[in-house]
This record gives structure tokens, C-alpha cells and sequence, in this order.
């Protein structure tokens, strides 16, 4: 994944929502099988079309699969070295290597994110669907804000349907940490991520990959706020600041404009350092809602939470 690969390629991404109600509640019925060709084989079974079989891999994947924290904590050092006479057979070679961390995260129900993309695309194709695994960046922290990784710190899934491609995270679908625990709920979300926003929270490390979704660098992408989902879900959209970085003089107060925020929502954001949350105060204009925050009159982080839930973060600079 290291290397770049300049090729453009005329690729359309799906971007309808589709209901899979019925292939959700078919799948939590299934066994926790413990070989990804069992699981293969009971889709390629039950379902019909490709949209359908991808969700139940997805599915299954993400609501089966605990995330393994101690792995990533503290991860083993992963490095192979063999020959190899050919490209086919290189390739064959380092699938035959991740099979066995897919055949180890089925026996174990644990895994890490390249787990997770692994064993997606593996059901893929043993169902013949096309489908890879794309590896980059992601944030979660605003201590993340403006600090450039050149080294990848994730893996997940692009899959075509019906000509199309899709973008899917089941780690990120299958739960979340909390207090150093892994709670396992699933967010509809990171299935078919809207590829108008894939830049908010992904960033992959191939250039062929870069280009089906826009044109943003490395450092552009660290530079933004920190978006999660919750936020994303909405059809509110930051105007500004367009950087995670706040910068004021000691006598301005923080502005944040957005379009299409339901302004009806609960609105709060805090400070660190401060004890409570306190509300923003809110002024509309044409549909463009402006929240204002007292200066916190020192470098601090802001999260603003949306009902409830943390939506946004970023960096406040007090000169």
C-alpha cells in the first residue's frame, strides 16, 4: 500500500441508501461460525443479489467481531520474508498470509482493523465480488489536530455493487472504546460511507484511491477539525472554520457558522479545563446559524456536542 500508483480510473461510487432490514435480521440468526467459508457458503445460500450478500459479510463481520484493544496497545511486530517466482505468485504468497490472521480472528471472534478488511474482502471473494482493502489515516483525537503521520493507522473496505463502489469501515461499524473496554454497538454509518465525506474522517495512503474521492493532501486532511459521526449523519455542514485550529485575540469570542443545523437540537459544548458544559448562544440568518463561545482565555480543546453527543472538536489558540 506503500507504494503510488498513478492511474485514473473512471470509477462511479454508489450514493442511494438502501434498507436492509430483512438481511439484518436474517444474519443476527446465524451461528458464530468459526471458518469464513461456513459464513460464505450460508450467504451464498440465503441471498440472492451482491448488495444483499456484502451487507450480510458486513454485517455479520461487525456485530461477531470484538475489537482486540490489548492487540492494539499493544501490537506485535508483523514482518514475513519469503520468495517468490512471479507476481501471481507473490500475490498467492501474501494471501496465504492473511488467510491464516482471517482463520485466527474467526476461531477467536477478535481482531484489529486489518482483520476486519480482511475478512470482508475474503468473503468477497469467495461470493465473486469485487472488492478491496484500503489502507490510510484516520483521527478520533483532537490532540490529533495538525500533528502529520506518515505511517498508516488503518484498514478498511471498498466494495463494487452493481458497478459501483461503496465505501465500508466494520471496525468502526462494530463499536467503540470506552473507559478502556470494548462496547459493541453497530453504526449504520460506516456502511456506504457518503463519499462526499469519506475526507472528513479517512484518508487513504494510495493515490488511486485519493483521486476517486477529490483532491485533499496529507496535511490538509490533519489540519481539519475532527468530525465524527454523529455529526457526519446530519445534513448540517461547517462553513467555518474550515481548519481544526481556532485562533483569537484575547478580546474575541469562538464563531462557528454552519448551514442546515437544526438549531432545535440540544447544543452544548465544552472547554477543557471547565467542570460543566455550558449552551452557545445562537443567531440565524438565512439558514446559516452562527453559534458564539466565550473566549476560554487560554489554549484549551472545544468539543461542541450535538443532543447529547460529541460532534466536532478542535483546537483553540489564545494569543
Amino acid at each position: 500500500m506503500k507504494q503510488l500508483i498513478f492511474i485514473f480510473l473512471f470509477i462511479s461510487f454508489a450514493t442511494f441508501s438502501q434498507n436492509f432490514d430483512a438481511v439484518d435480521a436474517k444474519v443476527v440468526t446465524y451461528l458464530r461460525f468459526n471458518k469464513v467459508e461456513d459464513l460464505a457458503n450460508q450467504i451464498e445460500k440465503d441471498f440472492k443479489t451482491d448488495a444483499d450478500k456484502a451487507r450480510a459479510a458486513f454485517f455479520w463481520i461487525a456485530k461477531n467481531i470484538r475489537y482486540n484493544l490489548k492487540e492494539y496497545y499493544n501490537p506485535k511486530k508483523r514482518s514475513y520474508r519469503f520468495k517468490f517466482s512471479s507476481e501471481e505468485d507473490r500475490l498467492q504468497k501474501i494471501q496465504a498470509i492473511n488467510d491464516s490472521f482471517i482463520a485466527a480472528t474467526f476461531k477467536s471472534k477478535m481482531g484489529v482493523c486489518e482483520e476486519y478488511a480482511q475478512s470482508f474482502k475474503k468473503i468477497c471473494d469467495l461470493l465473486n465480488i469485487e472488492a478491496a482493502v484500503i489502507k490510510g489515516n484516520v483521527r478520533s483525537d483532537a490532540r490529533e489536530i495538525g500533528v502529520i503521520s506518515n505511517t498508516t493507522n488503518h484498514a478498511w473496505n471498498a466494495v463494487k455493487i452493481d458497478g459501483k463502489w461503496q465505501i465500508l469501515d466494520a471496525t468502526w461499524a462494530a463499536g467503540y472504546e470506552y473507559n478502556g473496554k470494548w462496547v459493541r454497538k453497530f453504526n449504520e454509518y460506516f456502511y456506504n460511507i457518503p463519499t462526499n465525506k469519506i475526507f472528513k474522517t479517512h484518508y487513504p495512503k494510495e493515490a488511486i484511491w485519493i483521486l476517486h474521492f477529490g483532491r485533499m493532501s496529507l496535511e490538509e486532511f490533519y489540519n481539519q477539525p475532527i468530525y465524527t459521526n454523529t455529526f457526519l449523519a446530519l445534513e448540517a455542514e461547517l462553513i467555518a472554520p474550515k481548519t481544526g485550529f481556532i485562533n483569537l485575540k484575547k478580546t474575541e469570542n469562538i464563531e462557528l457558522t454552519f448551514k442546515n443545523l437544526d438549531t432545535n437540537s440540544q447544543i452544548i459544548y465544552g472547554i477543557t479545563g471547565q467542570k460543566y458544559a455550558q449552551k452557545p448562544m445562537i443567531t440565524i440568518k438565512d439558514n446559516i446559524a452562527t453559534l458564539t463561545i466565550k473566549n476560554p482565555n487560554r489554549n484549551a480543546d472545544l468539543t461542541l456536542y450535538i443532543n447529547n453527543n460529541d460532534a466536532l472538536h478542535f483546537k483553540v489558540n489564545v494569543e
